[in-house]
Formats: structure tokens, C-alpha cells, sequence
């Protein structure tokens, strides 16, 4: 699960360790940040599975180079190089930024500005790992210490920060959303959230219940107010003012449903929105 957790006055704060930030929608989000312990050790757990496989891979290697000589020791050295160079950035870019490590010490790097880490931007952070390690992780060090959040080089070059995960057990898409009527294609222009704006969405949706009904629906009215005019809403008058966060719901389910699955559409019927509203205001506010 994400570890976004969205400020509230019933959640304590430790200082020193959380780090708010204001998205591109203006909505603020508070992060507790990966300290270096937690992060050595996950680098140690992703050291020890890498040192397994080559070791694993090295054994086969000099067996098989008895029956074909040069290929298997050429593969070993391949894997050697994919090892050293792409097992971060694949995991972090391709598994919502975590490596095996990393989820086992339930931390995971996100953008600085709070939306999942790019693959590309997984791939800088580690190109200057080898930076960072000189001399034995000494110049990484002093840079998360200097630098603010606890960032290296690579995190600084990437524009990324590591977060710890905040252990809520949730579905990974609530049976709820089934629920939610997607928006009326008359009521919206040709606008299309991006991907990472749907991810801040569904990360909301999920942290319902962390906060008040009256903090949530403050940071809702935020991000639907924003996307409303983006989308050149125009159904209900007041509708998004008073129902946010369904709203949300709503926006959500239209473009998650469309983009996993090109042959969905966009209803084209105009249900009761306020009727909608009111389900769904109901469902994204009681346990």
C-alpha cells in the first residue's frame, strides 16, 4: 500500500521525520520519511539477494561451460551487469519504487512531488549510486545529511525521496468503486487526467478513513475543484463544491475504467448526480 499520508490533526507528527508537500493540484500531503537505517537495511536484504543469484548463477555457469565453452561464463557476466545496474531501477520504476529490500522494510521512493517514481527517473537515481559510493557510501551519506530528506546524490539528480509505508490494510481497488456511476460524456470536455493524477486519486480514495470526514472532505474540495475545471465540468451546479469526494470517486472510475479497457466508454446517460452523490458521499465516509 502507498505510504501517502494525508495531514491531519489526529495523526502525530514527528518533526523531524515528516516532510510535507504540495502537489501540482494543490493539494498538500504529509510523508514520513525513510530514515538511514531503514534504508541500509533494505540495501543490505537487496545486496544479499543479488549475491545469491550471481552465486546461484555463477555455479550453473561453470558446470555448464564444461558442455559449451565461453557462452555460460558471457551470460554470468551479463547478469552480473543487470545486477549491478538494472535491478534497482527496475524494481523501483516498474514496482511502485520498491525493491524486494525495500519492501520488506516497508519503505519505497516516490517523485519529491509526491507521484510514483518514473522508470527513467528510478534509472538516474541509480546511475550515481556508484557516486554515492565513494568512499564506501561516504559521499551518500554526507549528501543525506546536508542535502534535506535524507536524499544521495541520485535522489537529488532524480528529484525523488524515500518514504516509509504506512501499514493500512486495504483493498488494492474497493469493491465500493463498483458502485460509483462514471461521469455523463456530456458533462465533460476532452481533458484526460494523466496517470499519475488517477494514482493521487486512488491513494486518496484508499485513505478515507485515516482522517476526519472534515479534513478529508477539505483536501478533496482541493484536487475536485482543480479537476473540475480542467475537465470543464459542467453537471450540477454546486455539485462538486458539495459532494467532493465523490466527485472524485466518479472522475476516478470514468477514466480508470476507459484506460483499462479500451472497449469500456464513458456513459453517455445523465443519472441523478445529486442522488449519486449522496450514495457515494456516504460510502467514502462511513467505516
Amino acid at each position: 500500500m502507498s505510504s501517502l499520508d494525508l495531514t491531519s490533526s489526529d495523526v502525530p507528527a514527528i518533526v523531524e521525520l515528516h516532510s510535507a508537500i504540495e502537489t501540482p493540484e494543490n493539494v498538500v500531503l504529509t510523508y514520513r520519511l525513510a530514515g538511514p537505517a531503514l534504508r541500509l537495511w533494505a540495501y543490505v536484504i537487496d545486496t544479499v539477494i543479488r549475491g545469491i543469484v550471481l552465486f546461484v548463477a555463477a555455479i550453473v555457469a561453470e558446470i555448464s561451460e564444461m558442455a559449451i565453452e565461453g557462452v555460460p561464463m558471457g551470460l554470468w557476466l551479463v547478469l552480473l551487469f543487470l545486477m549491478e545496474w538494472g535491478y534497482f531501477a527496475i524494481f523501483e520504476g516498474f514496482f511502485r519504487g520498491k525493491t524486494i529490500g525495500k519492501h520488506a522494510m516497508s519503505i519505497r521512493v516516490i517523485q519529491e512531488a509526491g507521484y510514483p517514481i518514473s522508470f527513467w527517473s528510478a534509472l538516474m537515481r541509480n546511475f550515481l549510486r556508484a557516486a554515492d559510493m565513494i568512499p564506501l557510501y561516504g559521499i551518500g551519506f554526507i549528501s543525506a545529511f546536508t542535502s534535506g530528506k535524507f536524499r544521495r546524490l541520485g535522489d537529488l539528480a532524480a528529484g525523488t525521496v524515500v518514504i516509509e509505508e504506512r501499514k493500512v490494510q486495504l483493498p488494492r481497488e474497493p469493491i465500493i468503486l463498483e458502485k460509483i456511476q462514471p461521469l455523463s460524456r456530456t458533462d465533460i470536455g476532452t481533458y484526460v487526467p494523466p496517470h499519475k493524477t488517477l494514482t493521487l486519486i486512488e491513494e486518496f480514495l484508499q485513505r478515507r478513513f485515516v482522517v476526519t470526514h472534515q479534513r478529508g472532505h477539505e483536501l478533496a474540495a482541493r484536487l475536485a475543484a482543480v479537476l473540475a475545471k480542467k475537465l470543464n465540468f459542467q453537471g450540477e451546479a454546486n455539485f462538486v463544491e458539495e459532494y467532493p469526494m465523490a466527485f472524485l470517486a466518479r472522475v476516478y472510475v470514468t477514466f480508470h475504467r476507459t484506460m483499462n479497457n479500451d472497449a469500456d466508454e464513458i456513459h453517455d446517460h445523465h443519472p441523478d448526480q445529486r442522488q449519486q452523490a449522496v450514495a457515494g458521499e456516504a460510502m467514502f465516509t462511513s467505516p
